[in-house]
């Protein structure tokens, strides 16, 4: 089930994100709409200004190191984003999504990829999979994965946009098909929506069969006391942390798992404090080594 909250002080569409009350208009509709079907869509996530920005942003910084993905070459991948470039810190750490995300899986979630991925024309079709089917834990189980796109152009049905498999969240007792031989629902949607999915449901890429190219961000969260399917710790060269918000920097890793004593502590302490303090080098009984807790 969500994490929806039920109590009586519950604010519509409200949460409180690292201390601060928020509201995500639509935000218990969409937990609703997760929990039963496994995906929702926020249609104006971000405004024409701001996808335009991304878009040119990402052309400069990104494009020219982008990569082609085998065999056909026509799908590109960036993958490790925060680690080259500043210019999609504010989606990855928007209080919003965080709310959204906190709602599926609960407190305890950081970042597990951050990525622009790019169909080109004459992409294929991406096989339906699960986004949780790289852990190996048994079904069912709670969920502890949560994914969003955020669509930088139109998602059309001639483009490529994301097929889902409603209601598929709730399959524990079978393996995604190949061929899947199931129905799927396509999500057309504008330039600034976003499509969010529990990471049980089955879901793939569409077929690029336009002129143009498909551009989008995916941003994956998981459970903090999982492992990140990308390495956030080797992929964030350490000297770009002191740019990053800190609720960027809890969310790559450098927070606590579950309290002091628990996964992601160091020496008992914060490990964000750890990452500013430590370069005096270590030794638990100086000065200005921070405080257990």
């Amino acid at each position: 089930m969500m994490q929806t909250s039920q109590n009586a002080d519950h604010k519509p569409h409200s949460a409180t994100v690292y201390g601060e009350e928020i509201v995500v208009p639509g935000l218990d509709d969409a937990l609703r709409q997760i929990d039963e079907t496994g995906f929702s869509v926020f249609p104006q996530w971000l405004s024409k200004e701001r996808v335009g920005k991304l878009g040119s942003d990402l052309q400069n910084e990104i494009h020219p190191i982008r990569e082609l993905m085998p065999p056909d070459r026509t799908t590109v991948r960036a993958h490790n984003l925060l680690g080259k470039t500043r210019c999609v810190d504010d989606l990855a750490c928007d209080p919003r999504l965080v709310a959204v995300v906190q709602g599926m899986l609960g407190l305890n979630i950081q970042i597990s990829v951050v990525a622009y991925f790019d169909l080109l024309p004459g992409a294929k079709a991406q096989g339906l999979h699960q986004d949780d089917g790289l852990w190996p834990i048994p079904r069912p189980h709670p969920p502890f994965v949560a994914n969003a796109v955020i669509a930088i152009d139109d998602f059309t049905l001639e483009n490529g946009a994301t097929h889902v498999v409603p209601n598929s969240h709730k399959w524990h007792d079978q393996a995604v098909r190949q061929p899947p031989n199931v129905a799927t629902t396509q999500i057309e949607m504008k330039a600034g929506a976003m499509l969010i999915w529990t990471g049980a449901l089955w879901h793939g890429g569409g077929e690029n069969r336009t002129s143009r190219s498909r551009r989008a961000i995916d941003i994956n969260f998981n459970l903090s006391y999982l492992r990140q399917q990308e390495n956030q710790f080797i992929g964030i060269p350490r000297d770009q942390l002191p740019k990053m918000p800190e609720r960027l920097r809890k969310l790559v890793g450098y927070q606590h798992g579950l309290n002091f004593v628990g996964p992601g502590m160091v020496d008992l302490r914060d490990p964000l404090r750890m990452v500013e303090e430590i370069d005096f080098g270590y030794n638990v009984n100086d000065k200005r080594f921070p405080p257990i807790g």
